[in-house]
């Protein structure tokens, strides 16, 4: 089936491809083939360690809420992620097919040179990072973290990669993670160095909703001092027979109430920010609902990863039901009507988390506390330079 034709199964025939897009990639739970929706944000054309579509549906839907023209620059950047990390995978199961580094050497052509090679099979794309950020509006930050970014999944993506030391894990977060947060839009600077925080966070929870499917295919991401201190084996992990050593639930125990404390306490900037862009708000509130439900289903599940996907990406079908709900309306609406007024979806309880009780768990914080550094933060606002206003948040651990 082509791309036309999944367009057409949700009733849709648009030039605004961005907006169908999303709404495909919610769509698709309901009525879709996960191949399909993959397709849809560049995963099913190259060979990847899993399958990400409900992946993607879960941590892209929230971009249904954002204006058209907002939505389209949040889609492009994510496109841009998604196939670089799709070529990854690619290379790092079939080395034989050098996918990524092709891309990455050419752009390094546009990087050092400014020119797209005329052969490159990455044209399209890179032409699209070129006019973005070279010449229509430069933006060098950016630009620099999109390196870095590319120099770590060149760095990471690697068979039987082994992470020495709880420091070299903390690295590869910055280098992974805190770089690919760096390079969404409509970030101002003020919040920069939280971002980067806050991408460490997500990639923390993307690696414990993923031990499983890292295990099967023979990765493991735990230090290897912190494995060593606990007394369990690399081999115990990628096996799955961890369950029965004590010393694993120890671990956890201090991977998540110890560890994992420590760096969500390093976002304080950005989870109690009051003058963040709209789409960022957005996806602050969504990831933070992400992360609860994460944590959440991996503790009922008594740190069991086996056991947690079936469990979790249930879950995750059921939170996205009013997404669908939305969607099915959508498509009732007059096709013109859907093209030329294709309305935000609506906040719905996924994205009305934020309240102090959520941000107080996650910042490990009472409520009270919480409310009172918000009401300052937003009275500071009108009497001091957004970069002073990192002095009044409480201090990293």
């Amino acid at each position: 089936m082509t791309r036309r034709d999944c367009i057409k199964n949700v009733g849709i025939l648009s030039k605004d491809q961005e907006s169908v897009e999303l709404m495909l990639l919610v769509s698709g739970l309901g009525c879709m083939s996960t191949v399909k929706v993959a397709q849809l944000v560049g995963s099913s054309q190259y060979q990847a360690l899993g399958n990400d579509a409900l992946k993607d549906a879960d941590n892209a839907a929230w971009a249904l809420q954002l204006e058209p023209t907002v939505r389209q620059e949040w889609i492009e950047r994510i496109g841009w992620i998604r196939l670089v990390d799709r070529l990854a995978e690619q290379e790092l199961l079939q080395p034989q097919r050098p996918t990524f580094s092709q891309f990455h050497q050419s752009w390094q052509v546009l990087l050092t040179q400014g020119i797209v090679p005329p052969r490159c099979p990455y044209h399209d794309i890179l032409s699209q990072m070129r006019d973005r950020w070279f010449v229509s509006s430069p933006d060098p930050r950016t630009v620099q973290a999109w390196e870095r970014y590319l120099q770590a999944i060149a760095a990471y993506h690697c068979p039987n990669l082994t992470v020495e030391s709880l420091e070299k894990y903390e690295e590869m977060l910055v280098r992974l993670s805190g770089s690919l947060f760096q390079v969404l839009p409509f970030i101002t600077p003020p919040y920069w160095q939280a971002i980067e925080h806050f991408g460490i966070v997500d990639q923390f929870y993307n690696n414990l909703r993923d031990l499983r499917e890292d295990a099967e295919q023979g990765i493991c991401y735990f230090p290897a001092d912190l494995l060593e201190q606990f007394g369990v084996s690399r081999g115990e992990i990628l096996q799955m027979r961890c369950f029965d050593n004590p010393g694993y639930y120890r671990l956890m125990e201090f991977w998540l109430d110890e560890y994992l404390p420590r760096l969500r306490r390093r976002t304080y900037n950005l989870i109690l920010a009051q003058d963040l862009h709209p789409s960022w708000e957005i996806l602050r509130d969504w990831s933070l609902h992400r992360y609860s439900r994460v944590e959440r289903v991996f503790r009922d599940c008594h740190f069991n990863y086996a056991l947690f996907p079936q469990v979790y990406w249930a879950e995750v079908k059921q939170d996205l039901e009013p997404q669908l709900q939305w969607v099915t309306a959508q498509q009732a609406a007059p096709e013109e009507d859907a093209i030329a007024q294709l309305t935000p979806m609506p906040k719905t309880r996924l994205v009305q988390v934020c309240q102090a009780s959520k941000l107080a768990h996650f910042l490990g914080l009472p409520p009270a506390v919480v409310r009172t550094t918000q009401a300052l933060l937003k009275s500071l606002q009108a009497l001091k330079p957004k970069e002073e206003l990192s002095a009044y948040v409480p201090a990293s651990a």
